[in-house]
């Protein structure tokens, strides 16, 4: 007697248990035979042909190929041959900060517009800048229509900002009263001697 049994004495439970109904339904199944199945039905390996049992063969290594590539390959003391110690980090960023703080060599550049828009020249190492109007004024502050690229009154021909070249001379059209002749205004910043 198991001791489900006893309990169910002992509970006052009599009868069948669900597990011996089962049991006994399982025993008035008859058995198959595989014999009357197709074979094509079972993909059994006896049943293949051998062109099948290679394909499936080389599909299933593949397969076991592709698992293991996949897999991670723990890679050991090999990666810190390859990894800086810390006191190489810190020597670089030591070697940085001395190529930081030495100042960069200024070239000695002739005038002309920066990245501002305004003329510029370096001479010995110091650099001066000039913010002068295309109308050559030098107490303009603006007299033209604002610029489409970077809104300053202060362009006449394109845009001031890295241009190449830059207003040498600029003469009036019209003739001032109380004058004899037309304004001609020249540049004071250009390196050249203008004739008039």
């Amino acid at each position: 007697m198991n001791p489900n049994d006893v309990l169910a004495s002992i509970a006052g439970i009599t009868g069948h248990t669900d597990f011996e109904e089962q049991e006994t339904h399982q025993e008035e199944y008859e058995e198959i035979s595989y014999e009357d199945v197709d074979a094509e039905l079972l993909d059994l390996p006896e049943n293949q042909s051998h062109e099948q049992q290679d394909r499936s063969r080389k599909s299933k290594m593949a397969w076991q190929r592709e698992l293991q590539s996949l897999q991670f390959m723990n890679p050991g003391d090999e990666t810190s041959k390859f990894l800086p110690d810390s006191s190489d980090i810190i020597n670089t960023n030591r070697a940085r900060r001395v190529h930081a703080d030495k100042p960069a060599d200024l070239k000695e550049e002739l005038i002309h517009h920066d990245k501002t828009g305004k003329l510029s020249s370096t001479t010995k190492g110091h650099t001066e800048t000039f913010d002068l109007c295309d109308c050559l004024n030098e107490e303009c502050s603006g007299c033209h229509w604002p610029c489409a690229t970077c809104s300053s009154r202060k362009c006449l021909v394109g845009c001031r900002q890295n241009r190449k070249e830059m207003v040498a001379k600029v003469e009036d059209m019209y003739t001032p009263e109380g004058t004899s002749g037309h304004l001609i205004r020249t540049n004071p910043y250009f390196p050249l001697p203008i004739k008039d």
